[in-house]
């Protein structure tokens, strides 16, 4: 396959730092708000990442649109539920597109996960603030009720497909401390979607994130990690490539 198209549907707060992480890792990048152009951008790309992190006044409209479109070109597409359990009005709307489509994969924190599977966690924001008990058990939950893969993040990120299990450690505290990083995480498994299996495509970002952070574990601090961390992003991605 060509160089990848992903159309990210995403916030302002991580869209840079989206838009770098598919570039380092070989796929290119369509990001439109726009509802007027939604369905025409979705029908063009290899996957499409709906991150609900800063939802727009038109948010149900414009993920519909993106999401039937990509549907019916059978493209991926990557649920990066930001946020649910925060508010009612996003919490609402993620369960709206759950019920009308069905994900390549979904993605949160543990809080976020948990919200989406009846746990009764909440987020703080859009930040876990804690851990969750039983994360594991609560990804595999999202995976079976939604008949896809799902994992959660924390100190531990667990994956799942409803049948088998994932539990993938290592990194560095500070990929948690450094924003948007879990935004680009979700545009890293909507690329390799692209190409892969879905669970195989979740496991390869997040232990390729996993695997970058601790390269970069011996940055001075979060900004200077940042810059490390995408460096050593690129490296491991060029070599896993070259590998195949």
């Amino acid at each position: 396959m060509p160089e990848p198209l992903v159309y990210q549907i995403t916030n302002a707060v991580s869209a840079q730092l989206q838009a770098d992480c598919v570039a380092l890792l070989g796929g290119s990048s369509i990001m439109t708000r726009a509802l007027q152009e939604a369905e025409e951008s979705a029908a063009a790309c290899d996957a499409l990442l709906i991150n609900t992190g800063t939802p727009p006044e038109n948010a149900l409209e414009l993920y519909r649109s993106a999401a039937r479109a990509a549907s019916a070109h059978n493209a991926p597409m990557v649920l990066d539920a930001v946020g649910c359990g925060f508010s009612k009005y996003r919490s609402a709307v993620i369960r709206a597109l759950l019920e009308e489509f069905r994900f390549s994969v979904i993605k949160g924190n543990e809080a976020e996960i948990g919200a989406l599977c009846g746990a009764k966690t909440a987020p703080r924001g859009v930040s876990c603030g804690g851990a969750v008990e039983n994360a594991a058990a609560l990804a595999a939950a999202c995976a079976e009720k939604y008949r896809c893969a799902a994992y959660c993040t924390g100190k531990y990120d667990h994956l799942s497909d409803g049948r088998r299990n994932f539990r993938v450690g290592g990194g560095s505290p500070m990929l948690h401390a450094t924003s948007g990083t879990g935004c680009a995480l979700g545009s890293a498994t909507a690329l390799f979607c692209a190409y892969m299996p879905p669970l195989d495509a979740s496991h390869r970002a997040l232990s390729l994130f996993r695997r970058a952070a601790e390269a970069a574990a011996r940055a001075e601090g979060p900004y200077s990690f940042r810059v490390k961390f995408l460096d050593a992003l690129a490296k491991l991605g060029r070599a896993e490539k070259g590998a195949r």
